[in-house]
């Protein structure tokens, strides 16, 4: 077929720009919204409007409002191989009395310089300014450098969960029998002050020395999470977890969890590995199968609940599952019970059996966003859901759009260059899209 000079204009557009950020309801729009970041690894927002962002090897935490970076409020010195860095970010539940931030991160003497250790700290916003108030628990970094894990959150409880990585360790919360604890893989619960619950899994007064890092244990076999989220009806947490070279996760968390790593990747009905085996830590120790699975890794990084009805009711307290790789965003539904995932059809198994070359395989029912190009957060914010992208050092804001648009991809309004021309064409076909149909 002949090209038309139309067809030819598109083309050349298209050899020097990549159309990215989409997203598959056509009632929604992709917006940029701010750029200029280095690697940011995760955001919160602000009563006041502002936001927090986190840079992971600068160290920095920008300051965000509106569109534009105005300032830095705190600059730490970060050890940066790997995943090491500023990695976690969490407002007190109280911060309009306290303005109490918390941060984790890979301390050194200076950024890239070797890792001193993981830290939980909490800041005190002034102004544009946070300040040092209080360190709420040092963590080991080594041997590492990856695995740092380093997502933090506040639960519906007031209480502080932190996801510490294995960082390549072989110790009892690795399922490994060999007396060694320590608080790795695993997610810890602390009171805000950093001091133990006492309502936790394995807390006894009778934990000392190094066994009282039992005490701070919520869950453990977890090899690596960049992502938790507390569900807002039933308040339980769901988190995401990353497989070597296979099976990547999605968890529900519960007191005492046992994730299975290093034994068990994926459901037992794939691995036939049996739970039996896996090392108990006391008598609320349990494994439980993940809720979802990926046979080929997709890198999965944050998991968050849309809190509000602000992209459409049909959306809301759905689990929003973010990738590194492809950076892609997934929308779960969950069973009435709130306790395992709506699936149907080729993911019934619950396994997505997808490849290294078809990484959303089986996947077009939950496909809800693409083209982010590595994300590292989710946020609800002011006009919808916001997007990290850490390869870009973009955020993108998902919101509403003003008219019904007939496209089935909504695209956002900047172009990203690509590197390389690609290869001419002349015909393209449209992309449909294969929704479920949702409830409301």
């Amino acid at each position: 077929m002949r090209c038309t000079p139309l067809i030819i204009v598109a083309i050349a557009l298209s050899a020097r720009f990549t159309l990215a950020q989409t997203v598959t309801d056509p009632n929604l729009k992709v917006q940029t919204w701010a750029t200029g970041l280095t690697h940011p690894t995760g955001m919160t927002f602000l009563p006041d409007g502002r936001a927090l962002i986190l840079e992971k090897e600068t160290g920095q935490v920008k300051i965000l409002s509106g569109k534009s970076l105005v300032g830095t409020a705190l600059d730490l010195p970060v050890a940066t191989q790997s995943e090491e860095g500023l990695l976690g970010i969490a407002l007190s539940p109280t911060f309009a009395q306290d303005h109490f931030v918390y941060l984790y991160y890979t301390a050194s003497t200076k950024d890239g310089g070797a890792p001193l250790g993981n830290a939980v700290k909490r800041y005190t916003l002034n102004g544009s300014t946070l300040t040092l108030n209080k360190k709420i628990i040092d963590l080991p970094a080594t041997p590492g450098p990856n695995h740092n894990a380093g997502r933090i959150a506040f639960g519906p409880d007031g209480k502080l969960y932190i996801a510490a990585g294995e960082l390549n360790r072989n110790e009892l919360t690795t399922n490994h029998s060999n007396h060694i604890i320590n608080p790795v893989a695993s997610i810890l619960r602390l009171n805000p002050s950093g001091s133990p619950v006492t309502t936790n899994p394995f807390y006894s007064t009778k934990n000392t020395g190094a066994n009282k890092a039992l005490n701070d244990i919520f869950a453990y076999g977890i090899r690596n999470t960049f992502g938790f989220d507390f569900d807002p009806i039933s308040q339980t947490l769901w988190e995401t977890e990353n497989g070597p070279t296979s099976f990547d996760e999605i968890n529900r968390i519960t007191p005492g969890f046992n994730g299975g790593w290093e034994q068990i990747l994926g459901p037992t009905s794939r691995n036939h590995d049996d739970p039996s085996t896996l090392v108990s830590l006391g008598p609320r120790a349990h494994y439980s199968d993940p809720k979802f699975s990926w046979v080929a890794p997709v890198a999965p990084t944050d998991a968050f609940f849309m809190p509000t009805t602000r992209l459409g009711a049909q959306y809301h307290d759905d689990l929003f599952v973010a990738t590194y790789k492809g950076g892609n965003i997934l929308d779960f539904n969950l069973s009435p019970s709130r306790k395992t995932l709506d699936l149907t059809g080729a993911l019934a198994d619950d396994v997505a059996d997808n490849t290294s070359s078809q990484l959303l395989k089986e996947q077009s029912s939950l496909v809800f966003g693409q083209g982010f190009n590595a994300i590292t957060d989710l946020e609800p914010g002011p006009g919808g859901m916001y997007v990290l992208s850490y390869n870009n050092g973009i955020i993108y804001r998902i919101t509403t759009t003003s008219t019904n648009a007939t496209p089935q991809l909504a695209i956002a309004s900047t172009l990203i260059p690509e590197p390389q021309l690609i290869g001419l064409i002349c015909i393209a076909a449209p992309i449909a899209s294969s929704r479920r149909r949702r409830r409301v």
